[in-house]
């Protein structure tokens, strides 16, 4: 880069020179072959300045973390299997005041308790209605999501129901279309009631370049820019 800075003082220097000389001495092919030269080699310097070293945009360290739940939320739906009573076997979704409805014993609290904990209470409370009062509990499809839009193969929703990376989503979806710029990619998260917009250089780990991984929130957006080339 620094090698091109002494060739383009010397072109401007000619420009110069050539300007002092009187219009009805001089050639006009002598001012587009100035012109010319300048312009490529400003050419050159740019696209040395665009393929140096990777991009990088600050981010708050706690920002890259994710944060795994491992309780029940509303509109999680939760499969439950009674071994001893297969026709009691059944999915429910978390209703919006926490609650689930089960046979025998009515409704039950679900949100904000993991689905271990459901279980053994519920194996407790069928003790009194089943030979086999066993309850298995588990999260079928969590509530929780990601959505990844912009220049992207399938925009869409992503359940989260794993700790997953912008990358990651990314590839869920199809991955970056032909027009997509992977070092804009855009993270929308929502935290305390604002708004906030985080810039992400995916570029860099699919260069081979070592980067820091993001990981995704419930209810994030991840927009991938289109390319200005």
């Amino acid at each position: 880069m620094k090698a091109l800075f002494p060739k383009i003082r010397l072109v401007l220097l000619r420009f110069k020179n050539a300007r002092s000389i009187r219009a009805k001495e001089q050639d006009p092919r002598d001012s587009i072959r100035l012109g010319l030269s300048i312009l490529g080699l400003g050419m050159v310097a740019c696209f040395a300045s665009c393929n140096t070293s990777a991009t990088s945009y600050e981010i708050p360290s706690n920002e890259y973390v994710a944060t795994p739940s491992s309780t029940m939320s509303v509109g999680d739906k939760v499969s439950f299997t009674f071994p001893g009573a297969p026709e009691y076997n059944q999915v429910q979704k978390v209703q919006p005041d926490g609650r689930v409805g089960l046979p025998l014993v009515g409704m039950v609290n679900a949100a904000g308790r993991a689905p271990s904990s459901l279980q053994a209470s519920l194996t407790s409370s069928y003790e009194a209605h089943l030979t086999d009062p066993t309850v298995f509990v588990s999260v079928e499809e969590p509530a929780a999501a990601v959505y990844v839009t912009g220049e992207v193969g399938n925009p869409g929703k992503l359940p989260l129901d794993r700790s997953i990376t912008a990358l990651e989503a990314v590839m869920e979806v199809g991955g970056f279309s032909k027009l997509a710029n992977p070092k804009k990619v855009y993270i929308l998260r929502t935290e305390g009631g604002k708004q906030k917009r985080y810039v992400l250089n995916l570029a860099d780990p699919i260069r081979g370049y070592e980067s820091q991984a993001f990981y995704l929130r419930p209810y994030d957006v991840v927009f991938v820019e289109r390319s200005n080339w």
